[in-house]
């Protein structure tokens, strides 16, 4: 019964790490798809971002 018990742990400690990896690369690509789609944003809407001339 503890061989099984130390199988099923370390399975889990692996689902834990891939789930972990997972969630880290789709946190980073949501940051940067955001950041790409401000930077297209203001590139194709200047005059909401260049100072007003007086």
């Amino acid at each position: 019964m503890q061989k099984k018990s130390n199988i099923y742990g370390f399975m889990n400690k692996n689902y834990k790490k891939i789930i972990h990896v997972i969630s880290i690369i789709t946190f980073f690509s949501v940051i940067l798809g955001v950041f790409k789609y401000s930077l297209n944003y203001i590139e194709n809407n200047p005059q909401k971002y260049l100072p007003k001339q007086k």
